[in-house]
């Protein structure tokens, strides 16, 4: 009887000391699943990409998004496309070793943004002007500048657009941005980089008529970092200014003018890089040419003006109207045209109507004599700019 108790208590033992091996191999193969670490989540273009650290042992993965297992792969890390801009996720990854799943890993939240397009960056008088495209789910953004080297942090804010006024003439200039949710911490991808040279304003611009009266001349003051200038030019009576030369100086002779008295505007943009400055200011410059061999305008001994002019048949003359609307003058002058029937005034534009010779009389009030006689007598002697002019005779021959 004591033999077979001895029996029974031996089986006992070594069926518990079996146990005990299987229960902790069990908790070895079970402790060797580790839960994965590291796991962060990143906008990209179209998607949302979860990664995470190796697990020794993993044969593969479960990636979570809530408490839905939307992938298994075997590398480590997926790419979710089936999210929507502006809406956060939560996502969780889980090893698996055979039939064994570790627990699942710390859970990361993220907030699916694409990322921002900035659409314009333009000079302005001291300053560079930026905006960008909104954005779903974004609660700031980051504007990051950087002239050479690592770009560093110029604005964190809800706007979409910034003033950048710390900024040096001939200095290129290179921005980002960065769309940001404060909630989850997270952000987008960076935006496409803009980049501008910011080149100063022009200042000092003068024109005057040329000492031969057959051309403007134009210069203004140098601009740190430009590399070449561009001339715009409008005309009295036209709307709009256009490009008319490129120089790499700080002047330039329009000889492009025309044959018939009148009056010019013109801005100067410093380039570099294909950045333009803003325009410069325009002033206003008189131009009254001479002819080969005979000045186009005099004085007669009752100090008023004469104005020759050549017209075709059918030929039609502006200038005058356009001046007086480009100083303002509407109203201040009366335009009586001769009774030679050579031409013809209306709403202050003269026609040629038939060959010969006519004469069109342009009476100017006080307020305004002294601006057209300094007009006419730009370049000329001191004695005309001691005239008072009161009359205009225009004179006019058709072919």
């Amino acid at each position: 009887m004591k033999k077979s108790t001895r029996i029974i208590s031996t089986a006992l033992a070594a069926l518990t000391v079996a146990s005990t091996m299987a229960v902790a191999a069990t908790s070895v193969s079970a402790a060797s699943v580790k839960a994965p670490t590291n796991v962060k989540a990143a906008n990209l273009e179209k998607s949302i990409q979860i990664s995470w650290k190796k697990v020794k042992g993993a044969k593969k993965y479960k990636v979570l998004r809530g408490k839905k297992v939307i992938k298994t792969t075997k590398k480590t890390s997926v790419k979710d496309l089936s999210v929507k801009s502006g809406k956060s996720y939560t996502y969780k990854v889980k090893a698996v070793k055979g039939k064994k799943t570790s627990k699942a890993s710390k859970k990361v939240s993220i907030t699916r943004m694409n990322y921002t397009i900035i659409k314009n960056v333009n000079n302005g008088n001291g300053k560079v002007t930026l905006n960008w495209t909104k954005r779903s789910g974004a609660t700031q953004y980051k504007l990051y500048r950087k002239t050479t080297g690592k770009y560093s942090l110029l604005s964190s804010s809800k706007a979409t657009s910034y003033t950048d006024k710390k900024v040096v003439s001939g200095t290129k200039y290179t921005y980002k941005v960065v769309c940001y949710n404060s909630k989850t911490k997270t952000k987008s991808m960076d935006s496409t980089a803009k980049s501008i040279t910011y080149l100063d304003k022009v200042t000092g611009v003068y024109a005057r008529e040329s000492v031969d009266a057959k051309s403007i001349d134009v210069k203004w003051n140098a601009v740190k970092g430009a590399a070449s200038y561009d001339v715009y030019r409008v005309k009295a009576g036209e709307a709009d200014f256009a490009k008319i030369a490129s120089t790499s100086s700080t002047t330039y002779t329009d000889t492009k003018v025309s044959t018939n008295p009148t009056a010019y505007m013109y801005k100067i943009v410093a380039v570099k890089d294909g950045s333009s400055a803003v325009k410069s200011e325009a002033p206003l410059t008189g131009f009254l040419p001479k002819r080969d061999g005979a000045n186009s305008y005099s004085y007669d001994e009752n100090k008023n003006l004469h104005i020759l002019i050549k017209l075709a048949k059918g030929e039609t003359y502006a200038e005058g109207k356009a001046l007086a609307e480009y100083f303002s003058l509407e109203g201040l002058y009366t335009v009586t045209p001769d009774n030679s029937g050579v031409v013809a005034v209306q709403d202050d534009v003269i026609t040629a109507v038939k060959s010969g010779k006519g004469t069109v009389l342009v009476t100017l009030s006080d307020s305004v004599a002294g601006i057209v006689n300094s007009l006419a007598n730009k370049g000329t002697t001191k004695a005309y700019n001691k005239a008072v002019t009161k009359k205009v005779f225009v004179e006019v021959e058709v072919a």
